[in-house]
Formats: structure tokens, C-alpha cells, sequence
């Protein structure tokens, strides 16, 4: 991404080439948005389930992802048998070792939109605090103009535009990295953070 930044830079006088690189640079930073923040996440709740924590060690928010195949299954039942499963986790499986699912824990459904990236914080169990004021640009100045370029729509984006976006997708990328790092340091998976931790 730097490279092709520089090649943006670089190709000022040739409009043509500049527009081309433009609209492969915006292509190819939703792209690195997208793969960083679903493996980051994907990575950090692998990092987790290694802690072998025990289920009631655990936040809210990764227990409830422990639950959430139990859930499911209860929502679309009418049956009392999924629902007793539920109440069996809680009475008898609370001091258990966790078993955090591998796979779908996380999607973007096919744009990393704002939506879906507080709901990957929420996840997470991450602030969403210092993302909101980027909201509208993610939506608007990333989602959506690679979404115009991909679908063949003759959307030209100008240098001094995509600069910016470069810099502050880059910019939200590095928050989401420290975020997570702090996270595991300061071992924000667990219920009781300043506790023992895991046995």
C-alpha cells in the first residue's frame, strides 16, 4: 500500500495512469481494511482460547460467544430441551475450560462497514468511542467508492482524496491493532482482568 501510495504520488503529471492507480489503490484498501480487522479479531479470539481460561473466568462478551451456537438453537425453538441446555451450561459447566468456536465468529458480510465494525468491537469487547468520528469516511469514502469501482462504475476519486483516505484507513488500522495488543496485555477477555487470571 505504500508502494502504490507512492506511485499515486509519483504519476501526478500522467492523469491517466494516476486515475488507474487511484482506483486499484481504493480497490486495494478496502481489501487490507477488511483481511486486517477479520484476522486481527480472528487471531486475538485464537489467543484467547490458548489462555485456557475456564468459562466462568471469562467477559461477557467472549462467554456469549461460547454461547452463541446454544442460543441460536433456542431462539428458533419452541422446544423446552434447547432452552434446558442453556440452563445446564450455566449449572454445570460454568467451571469448565472454555471452548471458543474457530470458525465464523466473525463476519463482514461482504462490506466492513461502520455497522459492521462496531459490531465486531462490540465483539471484541473493544471501544468503539475513537472510531465514530470515521464513520461517515468508512462508509462513504471507502465502502462505498469500492463498491462503485468494483461493480465497473467510472468513478474517479482525485489524488488529494485518496491521500487522505490511505492515511486514515491506515490510521484506523494501527487504533485497531493497539487495541487489541492492550486488550490481550491487559487481559480484557477476562471477567476480573486485575484477578489471577486463568488457572
Amino acid at each position: 500500500m505504500s508502494e502504490l501510495r507512492f506511485l499515486i504520488v509519483a504519476n501526478s503529471e500522467n492523469r491517466v495512469r494516476q486515475t488507474v492507480l487511484i482506483r486499484a489503490g481504493v480497490a486495494l484498501l478496502y481489501a487490507h481494511w477488511e483481511g486486517f480487522v477479520k484476522s486481527s479479531a480472528h487471531l486475538y479470539f485464537e489467543f484467547v482460547a490458548m489462555q485456557r481460561c475456564r468459562n466462568a473466568e471469562l467477559a461477557d462478551n467472549v462467554l456469549a460467544i461460547t454461547l452463541r451456537s446454544k442460543l441460536l438453537v433456542a431462539q428458533g425453538s419452541k422446544r423446552i430441551g434447547a432452552h434446558l441446555s442453556i440452563i445446564e451450561f450455566f449449572r454445570q459447566h460454568m467451571e469448565k475450560r472454555a471452548t471458543l468456536p474457530k470458525k465464523d465468529v466473525f463476519s463482514t458480510e461482504g462490506n466492513l462497514s461502520s455497522c459492521v465494525l462496531v459490531e465486531i468491537l462490540s465483539t471484541l469487547g473493544l471501544p468503539t468511542t475513537d472510531y465514530k468520528a470515521k464513520f461517515h469516511l468508512i462508509d462513504n469514502q471507502l465502502v462505498a467508492k469500492r463498491n462503485h469501482i468494483a461493480h465497473g462504475s467510472a468513478l474517479t476519486v482525485d489524488s488529494e482524496g485518496y491521500l487522505k483516505l490511505h492515511d486514515e484507513i491506515s490510521g484506523l488500522m494501527t487504533l485497531f491493532r493497539n487495541q487489541i495488543e492492550n486488550s490481550a496485555v491487559t487481559r480484557d477477555y477476562l471477567l476480573n482482568p486485575a484477578g489471577t487470571g486463568p488457572k
